[in-house]
């Protein structure tokens, strides 16, 4: 949907400081509030973006750029048989002595020289120390973080204030910041497809009759654009900027709990 502004037939439901789109072939338009954005992420949509079916062709994957693709390991050889131990099942079968074979000793790049040196307590603990080493390649400094959390209990038939009562530290509490996320996300190329600016989408197939109001995603939502809104104005307060103020909305849940060993029921 080209942005280009338009004085009327839009004109009825004007508000101070909005502007609009033509209207496209489905008789839609957008009305922006304070200013057009200066990025419109469907300017890049294309088909693969609106179309998914099994019966498509598959674009093919694009080649891994990372120089070793066996870290944290020292070979491809140990990688081999490090990823067959643990994504093959806990209770060895047949069809697991078959992957051993052609997908791991048969492979192109194993190499018996390299496990003259080998041990599993050894190479596990590369695996283990790889996420907290920054020299590793699988290091990653938005990633999870383990704090110490104190805890106070109360005491059995005792009655007591809160801040005398006896702390417990519960250590070893993983947790990841929730900007940091943020961040990691806005670092990957999808990115670029990423509504920042709300805005209300109005179809009007009549001319001669008011547009109706379409909320179709959260971008077109009462909830964001007010929300940008309040952003909007206290950004202007605490600094006086006049550079684009988006917003960046995330959807936060639980992973559902497995409530038994059968069946499929979930919380």
């Amino acid at each position: 949907m080209a942005i280009e502004p338009s004085a009327s037939p839009h004109s009825s439901i004007y508000t101070p400081h909005s502007f609009h789109t033509e209207s496209d072939s489905h008789d839609l338009f957008r009305e922006y509030c304070g200013s057009f954005p200066s990025y419109d992420p469907e300017n890049l949509a294309s088909l693969d973006h609106l179309c998914d079916s099994l019966t498509f062709q598959c674009r093919p994957a694009t080649p891994s750029s990372s120089p070793s693709s066996f870290a944290p390991f020292l070979n491809a050889t140990t990688w081999q048989l490090i990823s067959w131990f643990y994504n093959s099942s806990p209770q060895k079968s047949l069809q697991d002595l078959d992957n051993l074979v052609h997908n791991v000793i048969l492979a192109d790049d194993f190499d018996r020289e390299d496990l003259h040196e080998f041990g599993v307590r050894c190479e596990t603990k590369w695996l283990d120390d790889a996420p907290r080493d920054p020299s590793s390649p699988l290091f990653s400094s938005d990633g999870w973080h383990t704090v110490s959390i104190p805890i106070r209990l109360p005491c059995k038939k005792v009655k007591q204030p809160e801040d005398q009562a006896p702390v417990f530290l519960m250590e070893g509490l993983h947790y990841w910041p929730i900007t940091e996320v943020v961040k990691s996300a806005f670092k990957e190329p999808v990115a670029e497809m990423f509504h920042t600016m709300p805005y209300k989408l109005y179809w009007q197939p009549d001319k001669t009759c008011p547009p109706e109001h379409v909320i179709t995603k959260l971008y077109t939502a009462d909830t964001m654009l007010e929300e940008h809104e309040k952003i909007k104005s206290n950004h202007l307060k605490v600094s006086g900027c006049n550079l684009e103020t988006v917003i960046a909305t995330i959807m936060i849940w639980s992973d559902s709990t497995h409530l038994a060993s059968f069946g499929n029921a979930a919380l």
